[in-house]
């Protein structure tokens, strides 16, 4: 006690004071940054539930269209060609001769496999056109016998010419069998597909090329 009966505060009991100030400041500050981690992570949750059910649900979406299958949509003319109809090698088959007309022209081979489940599809479709649309067949860099044989196993009946050597496949720049190319009455390049047709890609193509919704 002093001398006036007040109590003597001294330097240590300041300091203790102090510490203790600051020591629950700290703890104060460490709360606080503790509450905003954790509501950060719940909202970082929420969204990532969110974004992941928009995602499965337009993944589980079933499809209701077919995106255009044809590629190389040029417009262009197409090269003209003239080759033996192969089931009567002393007559002559030309593009010119479907000028007016929509046209599909399938290159294929007896060696490819993809074309033997593709061509009985585009016999369908030829006969489900009624004449609507002309089909095609370009046999390439095959022989006749070995093409015949193949021809009369996939039951196809529009046209097919010969082309034993695959120029006019080198002509039209093909990469491989089957290929199929969709000409305009006017002669013109409206598209091609690479590779072998389906059900849905044939209707699609046709469609793209042609504005036929029934052929396939």
């Amino acid at each position: 006690m002093s001398e006036q009966g007040k109590p003597v505060t001294t330097g240590e009991a300041n300091v203790t004071s102090s510490d203790e100030v600051g020591l629950r400041s700290e703890r104060e500050t460490t709360r606080r940054r503790a509450r905003r981690r954790r509501s950060g992570i719940v909202v970082s949750c929420v969204l990532l539930m969110l974004v992941g059910g928009g995602l499965y649900a337009a993944l589980s979406a079933p499809s209701t269209a077919v995106s255009s299958p044809l590629v190389d949509q040029t417009n262009q003319p197409a090269e003209g060609f003239s080759l033996p109809d192969l089931l009567s090698p002393n007559r002559q088959i030309s593009l010119a001769d479907f000028h007016g007309e929509d046209l599909v022209v399938n290159f294929w081979a007896s060696w490819c496999v993809p074309c033997e489940t593709e061509m009985p599809l585009l016999e369908s479709a030829y006969r489900a056109g009624h004449g609507q649309v002309r089909f095609l067949g370009v046999d390439s860099n095959d022989t006749r016998n070995a093409a015949l044989t193949f021809l009369a196993g996939v039951h196809v009946s529009y046209l097919t010419v010969s082309d034993p050597q695959g120029h006019t496949a080198s002509v039209y720049r093909l990469f491989g069998l089957p290929t199929t190319v969709f000409i305009s009455p006017g002669g013109k390049v409206l598209g091609r597909h690479i590779g072998q047709l389906n059900a849905a890609t044939l209707k699609a193509a046709l469609r793209d090329a042609f504005g036929i919704k029934d052929a396939a």
